[in-house]
């Protein structure tokens, strides 16, 4: 597919248009999670190192417009600590001075595009506004593995405007979900969590042709007790996706997959105006499920241990709210200690299991974390990335 390879010395002194994902989560005005700024450092290195002039494009947030708490400035000084390095700031790459901005900044400087979702013709895939964008700069590059299941126009369409190479940290990405279904040593586990069974359908549809165990847990774990009978969980809802639930189970049969269930459970109680937990079973009647419990956490440990390779996706309760984060906590650190001791490949995708495991401290012991959430599934369910297709011929980047 690379049929040229590109090295520092060919884009010296070139403008560089670089498609990063610093979608980052916040809550009252702070970062909670840096990982996605951090994560293209290998990019921004080489192209440091090469001389070129970084044009960083993002977007942020789902804005109809112009929504000045989503404006990527407030990212400026993150991203001036992370890369020690002065931030020039383009406040609309469609201005007429956005060239002469680029032009004049130092070449050590990281040019900052203002959020392109501020304008409509980004996720709608308009060429003239690719067109314009591409102007910017003399090539592009992507690293944003985690926006390229969308077909938008800074992913999609300025591809066919400037000569174009994805970027480190996404072939590094992509080479590791590859070898996950290709070359990862067997026994193959697979994690699933989330609060929405709706949303990992296709996913479990794939994955339990694919691995030799699929443990589940969150809603989605309460929705196939349900389908059990399971009366303590009547809170889930699957009927609508009972034909689904079948299916799986009928091919996990099959396929020789076993799969994995909570046998119990931390319920929500309420004390003395306090939020507290109990521990209740199958048959302690209908009741708020927030997390997996000790016995649950201790079978998902044996599982591991007995495993080779662990793909998680999704966190297995309210991981935000202690004491609602044992369980995906006790999980993750047995993960964490496996994969330190060399006895474990660990990959974890999806935004709130990678920001669980930097919340929880473990981000170095694990193998891989990806920081993508819906690329990450769609690649995993068996689909092509929009991205990665409309990239023909890309180049590629070599030290």
């Amino acid at each position: 597919m690379h049929t040229k390879k590109i090295t520092i010395d060919d884009i010296k002194s070139v403008k560089i248009l670089l498609r990063v994902d610093f979608n980052v989560p916040v809550q009252e005005g702070v970062i909670q999670d840096l990982s996605r700024i951090k994560h293209v450092a290998p990019t921004i290195e080489f192209l440091r190192k090469a001389g070129s002039k970084i044009i960083l494009a993002s977007h942020w947030g789902n804005p109809s417009g112009y929504e000045e708490k989503l404006s990527l400035k407030y990212l400026i000084p993150a991203i001036s600590n992370i890369y020690n390095a002065n931030v020039v700031f383009v406040d609309d790459c469609l201005e007429k001075n956005a060239s002469d901005i680029i032009d004049a900044a130092a070449p050590d400087d990281l040019i900052l595009l203002e959020n392109l979702r501020f304008h409509l013709e980004e996720e709608s895939c308009c060429c003239n506004f690719a067109k314009k964008i591409a102007s910017l700069a003399d090539f592009y590059i992507n690293d944003a593995f985690s926006a390229s299941h969308r077909r938008h126009a800074s992913i999609c369409a300025v591809p066919k405007f400037l000569p174009h190479a994805f970027g480190l940290a996404f072939l590094d990405e992509w080479r590791m979900l590859d070898y996950f279904f290709h070359n990862a040593p067997v026994p193959k586990m697979t994690i699933v969590g989330g609060s929405k069974l709706s949303t990992k359908i296709n996913l479990l549809k794939n994955l339990v042709k694919k691995v030799d165990k699929l443990a589940l847990g969150g809603g989605i774990a309460g929705a196939f007790l349900a389908y059990y009978g399971n009366d303590s969980l009547k809170m889930f809802h699957y009927e609508e996706y009972r034909n689904d639930i079948t299916e799986i189970l009928k091919n996990a049969q099959e396929c020789g997959c076993e799969l994995i269930l909570p046998v119990d459970f931390s319920a929500l109680i309420h004390k003395h105006d306090h939020d507290n937990r109990t521990i209740i079973y199958s048959g302690n009647g209908k009741t708020s499920v927030f997390d997996i419990g000790p016995e649950s956490v201790e079978l998902f440990r044996r599982h591991i241990r007995e495993s080779a390779t662990v793909l998680w996706n999704g966190p297995l309760g309210l991981f935000e709210k202690t004491p609602f984060d044992f369980g995906t906590l006790s999980v993750a650190q047995e993960v964490a200690a496996r994969s330190r001791e060399g006895k474990l490949t660990s990959i974890i995708g999806g935004g709130d299991t990678a920001f669980a495991m930097s919340k929880f401290g473990i981000d170095q012991d694990l193998t891989y974390k990806s920081t993508s959430g819906g690329a990450f599934l769609t690649y995993l369910e068996g689909n092509s990335l929009p991205g990665i297709v409309a990239m023909e011929n890309p180049l590629t980047l070599v030290n």
